[in-house]
């Protein structure tokens, strides 16, 4: 018989979408016996709406993303397991549970110092890591585990297909920051800016996705400060000078707001504006934005329209604004809105590493090139 190869390829194809929207809309319990589909799978799209090119550390390959779920919770259903997949392979690439569960972002919203709209469905980010030796997976999706409160039985589904951004390079720049023993903290993680979403004006902002707190540890890659935390010449970073990391356009710089006293978290925060404190957004091109948050008042060599080059001194690292401790946030964006814009993943173009603040142990240094850190590695870079 003659079969027509193009025929039978659009055959094919439509029984694996018939057979991926059924598989989608059907649960199955722990034992793997198919429920009678009940009325909340008919609302329980679960999809991805945000995701960002892939980008290195010297551990792994991280993949950021964010799933938009129905409101799970009014079905008497708590979410215990999210296993994350090679759609192609089925191999399991991260399970999250318990304590490592993301954050659920839902109505009510967290008490928040800048107007949020209500939302209408729950939020996850994830942030994968995967070895920097392995091949990326050309599609992901995810096994959600729930426990059903009301019938007391586990149930599964599937849902948040997507294909990851895998041809596409991240941009690197060079350190806003110099010295010795470095440390970016808060970013390869799932954890605080990764999950930040702002909900405003009908859309979702994500500034802080990949933004990092720069430290500056001592010898013995301990401690980042010594003598008293309430006052900011304790910290060993402290006025240490920040540094363009491209050629760019200063377009924003606001200035002459109270530092806080080391950590004592004291300068008041009047508008939403402050909590970014003495701050400066550097256009460097192609729709990307260097925003530098926390500056010591009066610190700043620039001013707004000045042209900069690589490497030139912007201001002093300070502690005004939301802060802890004297830190630079440091972000790339889509927006000059150091607020009302998305993060963008970078890479350093260069750094040797030399320790990990959470062990305190130093290694032999390790040139690294084109690369994010993880969050405990101490770096050097001049």
């Amino acid at each position: 018989m003659n079969i027509n190869p193009i025929r039978l390829a659009l055959k094919v194809l439509a029984t694996i979408i018939a057979l991926s929207i059924n598989f989608t809309a059907t649960a199955y319990d722990r034992n793997h016996n198919w429920d009678t589909p009940r009325q909340w799978f008919g609302k329980g799209k679960v999809e991805v709406i945000l995701d960002e090119p892939p980008y290195p550390t010297e551990t792994f390959t991280r993949i950021g993303y964010t799933l938009k779920t129905w409101e799970f919770e009014k079905d008497n259903l708590e979410l215990n397991r999210i296993v994350v997949l090679n759609g192609l392979t089925g191999d399991e690439l991260l399970t999250l549970e318990g304590q490592d569960l993301p954050q659920i972002w839902k109505d009510p919203l967290p008490e928040f110092p800048y107007p949020v709209d209500p939302i209408h469905h729950y939020y996850l980010s994830i942030q994968l890591p995967l070895p920097l030796d392995a091949k990326l997976p050309r599609t992901i999706v995810h096994r959600l585990v729930f426990f059903d409160t009301q019938r007391m039985k586990t149930v599964t589904m599937k849902g948040g297909w997507f294909a990851p951004r895998i041809r596409e390079t991240p941009l690197a720049i060079s350190s806003p920051v110099r010295g010795d023993r470095l440390a970016f903290i808060n970013q390869s993680t799932n954890d605080y800016h990764f999950n930040v979403l702002i909900f405003t004006d009908g859309a979702i902002y994500t500034p802080e996705r990949f933004a990092t707190d720069t430290l500056q540890f001592d010898e013995s890659l301990t401690s980042y400060y010594a003598g008293d935390p309430e006052k900011n010449e304790s910290f060993f970073n402290y006025g240490k000078p920040l540094y363009a990391v491209a050629d760019g356009t200063v377009i924003r710089v606001v200035d002459g707001l109270p530092e806080n006293n080391g950590s004592a978290h004291d300068a008041p925060l009047d508008t939403f504006e402050d909590y970014a404190g003495n701050y400066l957004v550097l256009d460097i091109g192609q729709g990307r934005y260097a925003g530098y948050m926390h500056c010591i008042p009066g610190s700043f060599k620039v001013r707004e329209g000045d042209q900069v080059r690589e490497g030139d001194e912007l201001a002093r690292l300070g502690n005004s604004g939301n802060s802890d401790a004297p830190h630079l946030h440091f972000q790339i964006t889509d927006d000059p809105d150091v607020f009302k814009s998305r993060g963008i993943p970078f890479v350093l173009k260069a750094y040797t590493k030399v320790g990990d603040a959470e062990t305190g142990l130093p290694q032999d240094p390790q040139e690294i090139t084109d690369s994010m850190m993880e969050q405990t590695t101490l770096f050097n870079t001049w």
